[in-house]
């Protein structure tokens, strides 16, 4: 489908709204109960906890450091790539009264002059991925991640509980009867679980702000600060974001991720090396991290010959080749054209306006045996089979498609998994 390039230009800047990876669907395996044995880190910074209904000032972070296209030249004899899209229950979609609602700190949208970028070698490919994890951390091993990542959060590491719950081991501090925080590490990350009631009483932090999306950004750097011995980052960007749920109610997604010097290397943190926080009416109650993350937040050789570091080294990022992409324009055309990957249908033409978004990332999942960059496209999905009718008229669902961002000859297309 042939289109005015000029049209073309116009939409490049109008689509300035952005997606969010979507949360893991998972939650603690049991639910964690209030205990007035608290552990002392939790109670102990009277600036930090909402004890006297006082405001809790948190500032927004400054300007961040310009960053630069280190400019990569294109490897020689580059091999082919396979891309398979990762089939998950439902329509991945998400729900917004207006696209204008959407937004996050992609570096790639200030940065959109990246011409090259790295593929890596996927170290978790597992082709049976549906059918379950294929391995997994001897007791030892998950008890040794749990009790260094206990220290660093202040915890009495003497008194835990280890339980295997289908080969994972989870460990409950103090034990599994009355736990106030719950280690769940796996090979590639690590899963902390808190008691909601973090802050002192059940409700959030009272931070001094009026516009409801800035305070959730402010929550964020909040429980960052709390947290900063294992969330330690040179220049953190934080990043607040949020869709709807079939009633219209806001649901907010967190994530941190470090600035580095070059656009590149951010995105590359932006896709595959984050934080991921849960926060909601109760304060913080779960983060996520890599071992990476928690390597290159510690300090010099504290993680030395442990399991954290050998974790850390396995999990490392193995360059395949640096591969040409093809331009946003190009990337429109083939959506235009149909020529995307996704499992939806999308069961008339597609129009410019239908295209509410659009964003460089990477593309990690266990069924593909690369990481490699994609254009993230969001479509409205108005007048096609997946057009829903909610309570609230003035919710509208946008589909989630992905245009391979690697140029064609280096490619196999696979479909969906």
């Amino acid at each position: 489908m042939k289109r005015n390039l000029l049209v073309l230009f116009i939409l490049m800047l109008v689509l300035t709204l952005v997606g969010c990876k979507e949360p893991i669907n998972e939650t603690n395996s049991d639910k964690v109960i209030k205990n007035d044995n608290e552990p002392e880190y939790l109670n102990s910074n009277d600036d930090q906890v909402d004890n006297d209904n006082s405001f809790i000032e948190v500032e927004l972070p400054a300007d961040y450091r310009p960053m630069e296209v280190k400019d990569y030249d294109i490897s020689p004899n580059l091999e082919r790539l396979s891309l398979r899209i990762l089939e998950g229950d439902g329509i991945p979609s998400i729900i917004l009264k207006d696209p204008s609602e959407y937004k996050n700190k992609n570096p790639w949208f200030s940065n959109k002059d990246v011409k090259v970028l790295p593929v890596f070698t996927n170290k978790n490919y597992n082709p049976k991925y549906h059918e379950g994890p294929v391995e997994y951390l001897t007791e030892e091993e998950a008890i040794e991640v749990s009790l260094l990542v206990a220290d660093k959060l202040g915890l009495d590491s003497t008194k835990y509980q280890c339980v295997n719950y289908d080969n994972s081991n989870h460990i409950y501090f103090p034990n599994k009867e009355e736990p106030f925080v719950e280690i769940l590490p796996s090979i590639e990350e690590i899963r902390i679980f808190f008691n909601p009631y973090i802050n002192g009483n059940g409700s959030l932090s009272n931070i001094n702000e009026d516009n409801e999306d800035i305070l959730h950004e402010k929550y964020l750097i909040h429980y960052y600060n709390l947290f900063e011995g294992i969330l330690n980052m040179d220049q953190p960007v934080f990043e607040s974001c949020f869709e709807r749920n079939i009633y219209g109610e806001k649901q907010y997604h967190y994530k941190i991720f470090n600035q580095e010097d070059t656009a590149e290397d951010t995105l590359v943190n932006y896709s595959t090396n984050y934080v991921r926080i849960y926060i909601d009416n109760d304060g913080l109650w779960g983060i996520d991290l890599s071992y990476k993350q928690l390597l290159d937040g510690g300090n010099s050789n504290e993680y030395e010959n442990t399991v954290i570091e050998k974790l850390a080294k396995r999990n490392e990022l193995e360059i395949i080749g640096y591969y040409p992409l093809i331009s946003e324009e190009e990337a429109i055309e083939k959506v235009l054209n149909k020529e995307y990957l996704s499992t939806i249908e999308y069961d008339r033409d597609v129009d410019l306006s239908d295209i509410i978004s659009i964003e460089l990332i990477y593309y990690w999942v266990p069924v593909n045996k690369e990481i490699q960059p994609v254009y993230k496209v969001y479509l409205d999905l108005k007048n096609t089979i997946n057009d829903y009718q909610y309570e609230e008229e003035d919710l509208n669902t946008y589909g989630i498609f992905y245009v391979p961002a690697i140029e064609s000859k280096y490619l196999d297309l696979m479909g969906s998994n």
